[in-house]
C-alpha cells in the first residue's frame, strides 16, 4: 500500500509536512501517489496542489541552441498542506509517466506554482505536458493585494511579502549552499512547498 515514508518535518505553525521521494524506473507506479496528492488537496486544499519543476540543460554538438533546445525535465515536486512528493524522472521518459501527464491535465486539480509561464512552455513544447488549470501564484497575489512587484517574487520573498511567516528555519538550510545534505535540500523543498500551500490558502479565501 502507498504512503508517505519519507522524512517528516515540522513547520513553524507545529504542523508536519510527510515527504516521499522515488526514482522513477520504467516499472514504477506513480499513480497511488499521484492519488493520495489529490485526496489531501480535496480534503484540506480546495483541491490546490502546488507544483515546482526542475529542469536539465545541455546542448548536444549536434543540436541547435534554440531557446527551448536541450531542456529536459528532471524532476518534479507536488505539494499540499500536509504532503511533499519529490519524482526524480528517468530519460528517457517511460510509458508509465502517463499516469504524472493525466494527473495535470486534470481539470479538477488547481495547480499552483510561482513564476510558472516559462516551465508551462517548456513542459508543453518540449514533452507534450499540459497543465490544464494552472495558476501564478504571483499574478493572484497582485490582484489580490494590489503591489505589481510581487508577481516577479520568488517563493522566499513572496511568502515572506504575504504571510510575514518565520523563514529562519528554511534561511539556514539555504545559508548552507552546497554543503546542506540530501535530507536538509528535501526539508527546504518541503518548506517551499508548505509556504506557497498556505499563500494560496490566504489569497484564495473569499473577502468577508
Amino acid at each position: 500500500m502507498a504512503s508517505f515514508d519519507g522524512p517528516k518535518f515540522k513547520m513553524t505553525d507545529g504542523s508536519y509536512v510527510q515527504t516521499k521521494t522515488i526514482d522513477v524506473g520504467s516499472s514504477t507506479d506513480i499513480s497511488p501517489y499521484l492519488s493520495l496528492i489529490r485526496e489531501d488537496s480535496i480534503l484540506n486544499g480546495n483541491r490546490a496542489v502546488i507544483f515546482d519543476v526542475y529542469w536539465d540543460v545541455g546542448f548536444p554538438e549536434t543540436e541547435t541552441k534554440t531557446k527551448t533546445s536541450g531542456w529536459s525535465l528532471s524532476s518534479v515536486k507536488l505539494s499540499t498542506r500536509n504532503l511533499c512528493l519529490f519524482l526524480r524522472l528517468p530519460k528517457p521518459f517511460h510509458d508509465n509517466l502517463k499516469d504524472l501527464y493525466r494527473f495535470f491535465a486534470s481539470k479538477f486539480v488547481t495547480f499552483v506554482g510561482v513564476q510558472i509561464e516559462e516551465d508551462l512552455n517548456l513542459l508543453c513544447e518540449n514533452h507534450g505536458l499540459v497543465i490544464r488549470n494552472a495558476i501564478n501564484i504571483g499574478k493572484l497575489a497582485v490582484k489580490a493585494r494590489g503591489t505589481l512587484v510581487l508577481e516577479f517574487l520568488g517563493t522566499r520573498e513572496l511568502a515572506h511579502r504575504v504571510l510575514w511567516s518565520d523563514l529562519g528555519q528554511l534561511d539556514s538550510i539555504e545559508a548552507k549552499g552546497e554543503k546542506a545534505g540530501s535530507e536538509e535540500q528535501l526539508e527546504a523543498a518541503a518548506i517551499e512547498g508548505w509556504l506557497i500551500f498556505n499563500v494560496w490558502d490566504q489569497l484564495s479565501e473569499p473577502e468577508e
